[in-house]
């Protein structure tokens, strides 16, 4: 009879040990895919789960008006940036808030960096700057760099110096946009300049209109722009373009976004071309 009960007891311990350790290994089993299973039943990357369990995409945008790529007209903001936030937006069934506290382009890089914004979608041109805690998305449009000149101060400094060479080999004093890809682009391409940093564009081209710089740093269409704002600046101004100098404007993603970048990227890639030159702009090719 001991033996018996012995036995029924081992008998009883073996068939409970699965029971017990059954629970314990599920739990401390690693899920294999990684992803986040949402209340319909979809599976999604923890990144892009975190925009839709929210029901929002947070964008961080420049609080200046930029057109055309953003700007406000008739109580709404519209421009190519605002199109393709509002296409992510839609392709995640989220609505889009747009943060325009940002008072430089840095700032609205910063403000991704730290986690307070999904993307950054701003005329965010690439820079080694933000490259260190940023990710890009791939390139959505393409700006020449130009220079606006002012004809007296220019005239000064190039002497009988043909204008390619002086443009070239520039010494003169530049003005660029403060906390913004031109300081880098400025110091990069034109290392003997004398850099001068204003905080918005129109106190730059105020300065060049008076001399105060020689010459101010900017893309092509903002440049062009003055002058078919005012046609009566090409009598003391002038601009020089450069065609193997441009701008990649992308989107700015956080560095523990990887997914929600791939996603951007292949927006990006199907978006419609048309879109884009209806507004003036030249797109990545």
């Amino acid at each position: 009879m001991k033996r018996l009960a012995l036995w029924l007891a081992a008998l009883a311990l073996c068939g409970a040990a699965p029971a017990q350790a059954g629970p314990k290994a599920q739990a401390a089993a690693p899920d294999p895919s990684g992803l986040v299973r949402m209340a319909d039943g979809r599976l999604l990357a923890p990144d892009i789960a975190r925009i839709v369990q929210r029901g929002e995409l947070v964008v961080s945008m420049l609080a200046a008006d930029n057109p055309p790529f953003f700007s406000v007209k008739n109580g709404e903001l519209v421009g190519t940036d605002i199109d393709i936030a509002q296409q992510v937006g839609r392709e995640l069934g989220v609505t889009v808030r747009y943060d325009r506290s940002p008072k430089t382009y840095d700032g609205v890089a910063e403000m991704v960096a730290a986690g307070q914004a999904d993307l950054g979608i701003s005329r965010l041109a690439r820079t080694l700057k933000r490259a260190q805690s940023l990710h890009f998305s791939n390139p959505y449009l393409r700006l020449p760099h130009a220079l606006l000149i002012n004809r007296v101060r220019f005239a000064e400094l190039a002497g009988d110096r043909p204008l390619q060479q002086v443009v070239r080999d520039y010494t003169g004093s530049l003005g660029v946009l403060g906390a913004s890809s031109w300081e880098e682009f400025g110091r990069r391409n034109f290392p003997k300049a004398k850099l001068t940093s204003y905080p918005n564009w129109v106190d730059a081209v105020e300065a060049v209109k008076k001399g105060e710089v020689v010459a101010v740093y900017r893309g092509e269409l903002e440049v062009m722009q003055l002058f078919k704002d005012d046609p009566s600046l090409a009598l003391t101004l002038r601009t020089v373009t450069f065609s193997d100098l441009e701008s990649l404007l992308s989107v700015i993603v956080g560095i523990h976004d990887p997914t929600l970048l791939s996603f951007v990227n292949e927006l990006i890639a199907q978006r419609p071309v048309q879109a884009i030159t209806s507004r003036g702009l030249k797109p990545v090719k």
